[in-house]
């Protein structure tokens, strides 16, 4: 699995190819090969020497992105600095602006802890590191508002009026996208110097060969690589 990627990484890094769509990976088995990358997006940060990406959800009704990936949950509050949030905000802005044509997006940001801290009862991360990080990208000039409670957020009526949502953890932002928009969600990774998309799923063994898998979600992923590459050859 790791020697596809490295291989596909080569192949666009040089110009043979204009994007990446990848497959899921069994992260347990390229631990067993001795490689220390929890997933795609580690591994293609290395390859490319990317020093900031972070995944993006795009789906019909949101896209999401991550503050932090692939933790456990007890090591998710030590990442949550505000220079990390504030770079995650920074790339969300800078991504939607070179992939997707949006001049000014506009930029949601979820609180950590239950009730976004309540004021510090709840947790101390909001006014520590969020709310800064929120302050200083809006100094920025940057259209950002939060932090949000994330059990409240992800309505129609509410998220409605941004274009994006960061997510402070994996399970917070995709459980609700992948709840209302799980064939369709697509994987895109801001920060690298090429586009790669991947599928929202996993690798799903236990049914392989059985001509039970739904393609449709490889389907959109490719589709969205096909369309970032037409509008990136544009500019």
């Amino acid at each position: 699995m790791v020697r596809y990627i490295e291989e596909a990484a080569r192949w666009v890094g040089n110009g043979r190819l204009d994007a990446i769509t990848t497959c899921p990976i069994h992260k347990q088995a390229i631990h067993d090969a001795g490689y220390t990358f929890s997933g795609h997006t580690e591994l293609l940060a290395h390859l490319a020497k990317a020093s900031l990406v972070a995944m993006m959800f795009v789906g019909a009704k949101w896209k999401v992105v991550l503050v932090t990936t692939h933790l456990p949950l007890r090591e998710v509050a030590q990442r949550i600095t505000k220079e990390r949030v504030l770079s995650i905000i920074r790339l969300t802005r800078e991504g939607l602006k070179k992939y997707f044509g949006i001049p000014q997006p506009r930029v949601a940001v979820l609180g950590l802890n239950p009730h976004a801290g309540e004021k510090g009862l709840l947790g101390k991360e909001e006014r520590k590191d969020i709310i800064p990080a929120i302050e200083k990208a809006r100094s920025q000039g940057i259209k950002v508002r939060g932090p949000f409670p994330a059990d409240s957020f992800f309505n129609p009526s509410a998220s409605s009026s941004f274009d994006v949502v960061v997510a402070m953890y994996h399970d917070q932002g995709l459980i609700p996208i992948k709840m209302f928009d799980f064939e369709r969600s697509v994987n895109f990774t801001l920060g690298l110097p090429f586009i790669r998309t991947s599928v929202g799923h996993g690798t799903a063994y236990d049914i392989a060969g059985k001509g039970l898998a739904d393609p449709n979600n490889l389907i959109n992923a490719i589709l969205l690589a096909s369309n970032l590459s037409k509008l990136k050859k544009k500019d």
